[in-house]
């Protein structure tokens, strides 16, 4: 427990005084504007709009989870999304050394606008700190208890160490500062209807989004180079039911040209279920498969791609704020790949 208290309190002010700013101004617009005034996603909630948390994978742009409805004109959407997730992974190639072992705390202020009908522009920002953290004993616990078998890499570990690196020929290509904080690439985002769900169709939207590197690569926040990417969502009601997909195409900039890799476009495929308990609450699943813009450099954790797995409940209150929260976990032979576990608690406000 003491270890547990100590590593909270190891956060810096900047990211909790960021995160009360953002609190307040969601409260304050739920005081301005009445519960009567709804959006078109006054029922819906989903998808839960949180990337795959991979230390790596967050290098790069990647496709939120979004639906298919775009915000009335003059309508908005604003939230802070935090997670907190753990990672652990060692692997060595003919080139390649890669360690991840640390945990991560990112904080994304996410923000969405209406600016006339059927067309809607998004950003996100997000705040991250990476530092040694305090679940390492409990998930190999968890693991022990309730598997077969543990990674070999987990029963290894040296627990509460931080290790964030990727060599290639023994010169760093990726390099995580110890308990690291600062902000990551800014989001800009257009998002357009293209046709209207109808009795058979679903609902379908077309979105290109650019990531501006605004994190600074030397101490891993981002690549260091802008990325874009294209991608379309569909969603479909079914009764108390509402599904959600969204494919998208990655193009990354050529972030690591100097160490001589190459780096090639990735996609990302969400395919989400939302089950709607009453107009207050609902509940969600979401599965996520991502390749990845590495190729061929042996270590799993760079080549290998992604499947993780969401559940997450939504609750709306009478005030018109709501909140969600849930975990994410990796399944179909992705531990090797990407994060181990994220838990995540969101806070937002249409208005």
């Amino acid at each position: 427990m003491i270890k547990i208290l100590k590593a909270q309190l190891e956060l810096k002010s900047s990211q909790w005084i960021a995160y009360l700013i953002g609190l307040f101004l969601l409260l304050h617009a739920g005081n301005a504007c009445p519960a009567s005034v709804k959006t078109n996603r006054g029922e819906r909630s989903g998808p839960i709009s949180i990337v795959n948390q991979s230390p790596i994978q967050l290098l790069f742009l990647q496709a939120i989870p979004d639906d298919a409805e775009t915000l009335p004109k003059g309508q908005s959407s604003l939230r802070l999304n935090t997670t907190i997730t753990n990672t652990l992974l060692s692997q060595t190639s003919e080139n390649y050394t890669g360690v991840v072992d640390m945990e991560m705390i990112r904080t994304s202020l996410e923000l969405q606008y209406g600016v006339w009908q059927g067309v809607e522009v998004g950003t996100s920002l997000p705040f991250v700190y990476s530092y040694s953290g305090f679940m390492d004993n409990i998930i190999l616990d968890f693991e022990e208890f309730f598997f077969d078998s543990t990674r070999t890499v987990r029963v290894h570990q040296e627990a509460y160490k931080y290790e964030y690196y990727i060599k290639k020929d023994n010169r760093p290509l990726i390099s995580g500062k110890k308990r690291c904080s600062g902000i990551g690439d800014l989001v800009l985002r257009v998002k357009g209807k293209i046709w209207d769900e109808g009795r058979t169709l679903p609902a379908l939207s077309a979105r290109v989004a650019v990531k501006v590197p605004t994190g600074e690569k030397d101490r891993a926040l981002g690549s260091g180079e802008p990325d874009y990417g294209f991608g379309l969502l569909l969603q479909k009601d079914i009764k108390t039911l509402t599904a959600y997909l969204n494919a998208d195409v990655i193009f990354p900039g050529d972030a690591f040209d100097q160490e001589s890799v190459s780096l090639r476009e990735f996609y990302e495929v969400m395919l989400g279920v939302e089950y709607r308990v009453s107009s207050q609450m609902s509940f969600l699943a979401q599965v996520n498969y991502i390749t990845r813009p590495f190729k061929d450099t042996g270590l799993q954790m760079l080549d290998r791609r992604i499947y993780d797995l969401l559940l997450g409940i939504h609750y709306l209150t009478e005030g018109g704020v709501f909140f969600q929260g849930g975990a994410i976990e990796d399944f179909n032979r992705s531990w090797d790949a990407g994060a181990d576990i994220t838990f995540f608690l969101n806070v937002g406000k249409n208005f």
